[in-house]
């Protein structure tokens, strides 16, 4: 399972699309794709059980416990369901988004990166290959990590206080009538969660995994061109060969980044829609409602929030750094004692390279992390105006939310008039 991680051989250099490996492994588990392209009964059963669940039950469900039991939900019951349900509604869209694409553009990413990767003919360049793609593959299983302790430390934290993990309307099974029924009601609600938390890192490690292996051919790229004339040995029309094999590997480049645009930009704009919010209610349950053992999920949770848009973020600011270094590698390239022919070209790779290459989520604003921190500064803003409220103060952790905070509103109304 980790061979992508061990040292590298030179005979075993792997290519680009091995970025994807782990991923491609999870379609297959999701049913997301056959293995070998064959489809049987058993697996599409498992698949239409895995979306029906997922997709459809979990998020109905949280809906409907936010609407029908919100009165019997403790306060730290009521912000989880909360933040569960907004999570939700982001959830089927993203998925929809990403499988819609990835059926008609995928193989045509692969057999991309197959023809920038035939320009790696170097033992220093395929080592950098190499080296990028265990990368990628450290950020998914990275992802898997954080995943994976939410749902975790959610699932034996939860029965451990005698609750469900996260409250899903279940008219079938009683759990809080007997130990037996809680563990069944929460294996029943694990099952689905486990689908989605599978799901959701895929949604959201895919778009960095592409940034990655973007960024890993911009730099390769910046190799060539630092390459070119610096061999005496070579006539003019040989540097000038290079050149245009430099320009050819750029418009791949180019090419590769128009193509994983419809993955990235819906993807990551259904996420800045939301992780403001969700971050804000789950800082104010953390911050004000949790006991001792309820914030390690919610810890987790909120790591886990952060990771869905800060890593790509980040490395959308990467590659606009790596396009300006590569634009400043061309002009500072040997090119002084060249040819007309070679200046002509030097000059149209040039201007092309200095278009830097950037994501739009929902063509409205630039993704980066200066985007990111404004969306995340909404989390901020949610926590000053639960503080002025003074609703921490009024709202027991233990009694009904609503409950509790109705009760305490009605107190301050008549004392209020009796003043």
């Amino acid at each position: 399972m980790f061979n992508l991680l061990r040292k590298l051989v030179a005979p075993k250099h792997k290519s680009s699309t091995a970025a994807f490996e782990y991923l491609e492994r999870d379609m297959i588990f999701m049913g997301w794709k056959a293995p070998k392209g064959q489809w049987t009964p058993a697996r599409v059963v498992l698949a239409i059980f895995i979306i029906a669940s997922s997709a459809v039950y979990f998020p109905t469900g949280v809906f409907i416990t936010f609407f029908v039991d919100l009165k019997t939900l403790s306060a730290t019951e009521t912000m989880t369901v909360l933040q569960v349900a907004l999570n939700t509604m982001g959830f089927p869209l993203k998925l929809f988004i990403l499988r819609l694409n990835l059926w008609r553009k995928f193989y045509k990413i692969k057999e991309l990166l197959d023809r920038m990767d035939e320009r790696c003919i170097a033992l220093s360049e395929r080592n950098k290959v190499h080296r990028w793609v265990t990368r990628c593959n450290m950020a998914y299983l990275s992802y898997q990590f954080v995943f994976t302790s939410y749902t975790i430390s959610t699932f034996f934290i939860a029965i451990s206080s005698g609750v469900v993990p996260w409250n899903i309307y279940n008219p079938f099974i009683d759990s809080q009538k007997n130990t037996m029924n809680l563990w069944i009601a929460s294996f029943v609600e694990l099952i689905p969660l486990i689908f989605i938390a599978i799901q959701t890192w895929m949604v959201d490690g895919f778009p960095l995994l592409l940034g990655l292996v973007l960024r890993a051919h911009i730099k390769l790229l910046k190799q060539r061109v630092d390459n070119l004339c610096s061999d005496p040995s070579k006539s003019d029309d040989e540097n000038h060969e290079d050149l245009v094999k430099c320009i050819e590997d750029h418009n791949l480049i180019l090419e590769y980044a128009a193509l994983i645009r419809p993955f990235i930009e819906p993807i990551i704009f259904v996420q800045f829609l939301l992780v403001g919010l969700i971050l804000g209610i789950s800082l104010i349950n953390l911050l004000y409602f949790a006991d001792a053992w309820a914030k390690l999920p919610i810890g987790a949770y909120i790591i886990l929030q952060i990771c869905q848009t800060f890593p790509f973020c980040c490395t959308c600011d990467l590659i606009r750094e790596d396009c300006e270094i590569l634009a400043v590698a061309i002009f500072h390239s040997s090119w002084n004692n060249s040819n007309r022919r070679y200046k002509a070209s030097q000059l149209y790779f040039l201007q092309n390279a200095q278009r830097t290459i950037t994501f739009t989520a929902g063509s409205i604003f630039s993704i980066g992390l200066s985007t990111n921190l404004r969306v995340a500064k909404l989390a901020f803003s949610v926590v000053t105006f639960v503080n002025q409220l003074g609703l921490s103060d009024r709202v027991s952790k233990n009694e009904p939310f609503l409950h509790t905070a109705t009760h305490t509103n009605g107190n301050a109304n008549i004392n209020t008039t009796t003043g």
